[in-house]
């Protein structure tokens, strides 16, 4: 079987591996504060604090927030669960929008419908490795400045959209190392802030709110949210080589572009002159026979996933929303391999796959 995806390891990642073992410092050591100094400058951040999961990340950057109880929080409801995860165990109220046609991103239209005078913050979700319109940020700001951007940049290290990064969009970002992401930890998180209280919350957040480590004598309820120190040397081992890592992403979205870009029943990723793509997922959608392709792709041993099915749907969800396109998305969205080591043969075998599903 072709993989949905593989993690891009580097002789870098294993010899700073390595080097924490001969150490002896698997769990504590030098390299974690590294990694967060080096990931936060990549990233134009002042403050990095690494955490275990992505999760964890968004859970941690809402809870440092202090945002008020019982608030909403706006957020797009095709996305992964742990966005919503994050905003109901911290004490807030959900509250779903669409995203928009083009670039699968928040719908800033429907943004701005569901904000009210109980809204506290907004998640913004960089989706499949674009980033989200920073103009369209920098207008929320202006016009509702009490109200918290929070960016999910899980799915786009090293993307940019006017030449801003990754990470240094919101008033606070997170980010997911995990094996399938640009760059991995295998597992770990990384909050990203520019503001010292929020960093200070962070901090004593994700190490059980300790004030007296000798003594056990915390502030308040904290949480084990702590990166590893091996987990540290690999993640600066992979941002060592993030360049070249984003760079072939970029080579086999062209390459699978180019079977797709000219057929009528397919979506390719959107990029414009302002965004930079870096394609954590090559991923289209499919306007004829979207089963067939799901049967071809199986029948010929080619991994696959659906786009993300939205929250607003899911069974546990009360909520009565409607929103379109993102239901549409679920229903035509498709997510092809992509891993570093994919070959152009195996690339044109996938695409061929996929365009024999339609033609049947």
């Amino acid at each position: 079987m072709i993989p949905i995806s593989k993690p891009t390891l580097y002789d870098e990642d294993k010899s700073l591996a390595i080097g924490a073992i001969n150490d002896g410092d698997i769990a504590h050591g030098k390299y974690i504060e590294e990694f967060e100094t080096k990931f936060s400058t990549y990233c134009n951040r002042k403050f990095g604090v690494s955490c275990s999961n992505g999760t964890t990340a968004l859970y941690i950057a809402i809870r440092a927030l202090n945002l008020p109880k019982n608030s909403e929080v706006i957020l797009p409801s095709m996305t992964i669960i742990s966005c919503l995860n994050a905003v109901t165990e911290n004490d807030l109220v959900p509250v779903f929008c669409d995203i928009d046609n083009t670039t699968l991103n928040v719908d800033f239209d429907s943004v701005r419908s569901k904000i009210t005078d109980k809204t506290s913050a907004i998640i913004v979700v960089n989706t499949y490795g674009l980033v989200v319109d920073t103009s369209e940020i920098d207008s929320l700001r202006k016009d509702y400045p009490h109200i918290k951007i929070i960016e999910d940049a899980s799915e786009s290290h090293g993307g940019m959209h006017n030449k801003k990064i990754a990470g240094s969009i919101g008033d606070i970002s997170t980010f997911s190392f995990y094996a399938n992401k640009i760059i991995t930890t295998g597992e770990g998180g990384m909050v990203l802030t520019d503001d010292d209280d929020v960093y200070r919350n962070l901090m004593s957040l994700r190490n059980l709110n300790f004030v007296d480590r000798k003594k056990y004598i915390h502030s308040d309820v904290g949480f084990n949210f702590r990166m590893t120190n091996i987990q540290s040397a690999i993640g600066i081992g992979q941002l060592i080589n993030i360049d070249k890592t984003i760079q072939r992403r970029r080579e086999i979205a062209e390459k699978y572009n180019c079977h797709f870009k000219n057929n009528p029943y397919i979506t390719i990723p959107y990029e414009d002159d302002l965004s930079f793509n870096v394609y954590w997922y090559y991923t289209i959608r499919i306007h004829k026979n979207y089963n067939e392709v799901l049967t071809s792709l199986e029948k010929n041993e080619i991994d696959y996933r659906h786009f993300f099915y939205p929250l607003h749907k899911q069974n546990f969800s009360k909520s009565k929303e409607i929103l379109p396109i993102s239901e549409r998305s679920f229903d035509t969205g498709l997510i092809l391999p992509t891993f570093g080591e994919l070959t152009t043969e195996q690339i044109r075998f996938i695409s061929e796959t996929v365009l024999h599903g339609i033609e049947n």
